[in-house]
């Protein structure tokens, strides 16, 4: 089965690494027409060099905080102006803290619900209009396992993916019938930056580490790849049946 999504403009957020990285690398070697790709980084990742030069660029890097209505804005702006259309919508930009909720700060709180689930409702909120015009859309929201099943120190995290996966069912309902399709997929551990960084909030990193392979009934945590192949997959005209779903991609995780 060939999986090419030429002729497909997609926006991508947290995009300058780990599976934001992966991902984007993967959808251009599927061949899709262009990409704009969102990050708090300042300078996007050598990688995409080779896909942001000359006058059709198949690769346009913005700069800024996906909780913010003026990145937002520049974003769609970028899709538009470069490629006319937006198909696909991947909401991937999120953060975490390690610690249980009583714990967290008012900003500890504020920083991971704005990150993780408002700017989800911002990019709808300008995306929608666009794919309802055409008739045609996908968004694809990355859950987690933190959002199916408690899991000790998640705190706000937990809750703001559960907030992703009842979003992903809301609009999934409400735009079925103008062929804009919904659905997240629900990661279990992947082997990126911000799994490391967590463990460096924990007082024992490597055990930390090794306690979340174990957890997974396949004794490993994905890689940053595997989850860049599957969405594309769920990109391509191959998934077009699937809406309002959370799939699970967790190594047996939530099954247990």
């Amino acid at each position: 089965m060939e999986i090419n999504l030429v002729n497909k403009i997609a926006i991508l957020t947290g995009a300058a690494s780990g599976v934001g990285l992966a991902t984007t690398l993967c959808l251009l070697e599927s061949g899709i027409t262009g990409i704009v790709a969102v990050d708090l980084a300042a300078k996007a990742p050598v990688e995409f060099s080779p896909f942001m030069e000359g006058p059709k660029p198949r690769l346009v890097y913005v700069q800024g905080d996906v909780a913010s209505d003026e990145t937002v804005s520049r974003f769609v702006s970028a899709a538009l102006e470069h490629y006319g259309q937006v198909d696909i919508l991947i909401n991937n930009a999120g953060v975490n803290i390690v610690k249980p909720i009583h714990t967290h700060s008012d900003q500890d709180w504020d920083w991971i619900m704005n990150t993780n689930v408002k700017a989800i409702f911002l990019a709808a909120r300008q995306i929608v209009p666009v794919m309802l015009k055409q008739q045609s859309g996908l968004i694809l929201n990355i859950g987690s396992i933190s959002g199916l099943v408690g899991l000790k120190n998640q705190g706000a995290y937990a809750a703001s993916k559960g907030a992703v996966h009842q979003m992903t069912r809301q609009m999934a309902i409400e735009y079925a019938a103008s062929g804009i399709r919904v659905n997240t997929l629900a990661l279990g551990t992947v082997d990126t930056p911000v799994v490391y960084s967590s463990a460096k909030q924990t007082k024992d990193p490597e055990a930390f580490i090794q306690g979340l392979r174990s957890q997974h009934p396949l004794g490993r945590i994905a890689t940053a790849d595997e989850v860049g192949k599957f969405i594309v997959f769920l990109s391509s005209d191959h998934a077009t049946f699937f809406t309002g779903a959370t799939l699970s991609l967790d190594g047996g995780f939530t099954a247990q």
